[in-house]
């Protein structure tokens, strides 16, 4: 998958964003492809041509396309100039070559995500340069993120923010099928540093209880799909258990129509093979998955090595499981004690079980101390 990517950017010139029907679209947001390609080589795929892949997925951050009709075609990133120059993409600058027209606080969010991706290979590959300019546009969703609200905004080229403002609002100009609170979320690459700027852990707690208890949380959007799995880095793991068994209930059904929402490429599906495991990679491009509350009794996965031979099996067992001993009391990871609410991918590579302990109250402590939270991808500033 990943040398397909990188065939395609060699025969059309640009990393392929949304590619359909063996050609370059303008569809979506974002420039997914750096994430995809980024987290094959952190996880330890390399059997591919990463050279060629991150020569493409560089232009596609760093180049702007002058070419009008290959733009409008899909190659290159929209609005590419705006956000090198103003560090986000202004109210004014609308992207009439797509299906998605405007979306400007989305596709600032997106590409400062993809940026962050693309510094992580760029490290892997000893770009110095590179990974810490993208490390510092990794950063850019500080641009949209109005301080006076807690929420991402709609920004003009002067600075001023839009007005009048909800951010519960669904089918906000500036945001790509959703609301500004749901996509405030969206900043899987710096979780703390959104935490620290919304106020702290317990604001940040209390963001997200707004968004479920309010019901302004959209799961059928993917921008969503990490949200219920952000209170492990405030210290509220137990809470991440209680909202992904709810979802698991809720949003999935054996009906023909009992996917949450458009399945797109397989993401609704992903979504929950994952969260009845009891993981979920929270940040692509990093090593990490957050643990959740198993649905399943038992899960074993069957790691490969770099030689593409069976590995060492990693089991998740969910003792005295139910539907309503949806909490993790303790866990052992080999028969040691275990008190990380994540899992690293090397855990999950040199085999072994992770034994969770489950029950029908919230066990507090668990999880919660700072020590065991995912580490920081940036120090703080």
């Amino acid at each position: 998958m990943m040398q397909s990517l990188v065939r395609k950017a060699e025969q059309g010139g640009w990393m392929p964003i949304f590619p359909c029907w063996n050609s370059y679209t303008a569809a979506m947001i974002g420039d997914h492809a750096q994430s995809v390609i980024a987290d094959a080589y952190v996880k330890g795929v390399r059997n591919f041509d990463i050279q060629t892949a991150y020569r493409y997925l560089r232009r596609n951050a760093f180049d702007v396309n002058a070419d009008p009709l290959s733009y409008a075609n899909g190659q290159g990133r929209r609005a590419l100039a705006s956000y090198l120059k103003y560090r986000y993409i202004p109210l004014e600058d609308s992207v009439w070559q797509a299906f998605h027209k405007r979306e400007q606080v989305s596709r600032t969010l997106e590409y400062a995500y993809d940026d962050f991706c693309l510094a992580q290979l760029a490290k892997g590959l000893n770009h110095t340069d590179d990974a810490l300019i993208l490390s510092e546009r990794a950063l850019n969703y500080r641009s949209v993120l109005d301080p006076s609200t807690g929420y991402v905004r709609g920004r003009h080229a002067d600075g001023r923010w839009i007005t009048p403002f909800d951010p519960f609002a669904l089918r906000t100009s500036f945001i790509t099928e959703g609301s500004p609170a749901q996509y405030t979320f969206f900043v899987p690459q710096d979780v703390p540093g959104l935490i620290r700027a919304v106020g702290g852990n317990d604001r940040f707690v209390a963001k997200l209880d707004t968004l479920f208890e309010g019901g302004h949380y959209w799961h059928g959007n993917e921008p969503n799909n990490q949200i219920a799995y952000l209170y492990a880095y405030a210290g509220a793991p137990w809470k991440t258990q209680a909202r992904v068994r709810q979802l698991i209930r809720d949003e999935y059904d054996r009906s023909p129509g009992g996917l949450s929402g458009n399945e797109d490429g397989g993401q609704m599906s992903a979504w929950l093979v994952f969260s009845m495991a009891g993981l979920y990679p929270v940040c692509p491009a990093t090593p990490y998955y957050v643990l959740g509350s198993p649905a399943l009794d038992a899960v074993t996965i069957r790691p490969r090595t770099e030689g593409g031979k069976p590995g060492k099996p990693f089991t998740i067992q969910a003792q005295n499981n139910s539907a309503g001993n949806v909490y993790i009391q303790s866990a052992t990871l080999n028969g040691q004690p275990f008190s990380r609410p994540y899992l690293t991918h090397a855990d999950i590579q040199r085999g072994g079980i992770l034994r969770l302990r489950m029950g029908d109250k919230p066990n507090t402590v668990w999880g919660s101390l700072p020590a065991d939270r995912i580490p920081s991808a940036f120090p703080e500033r």
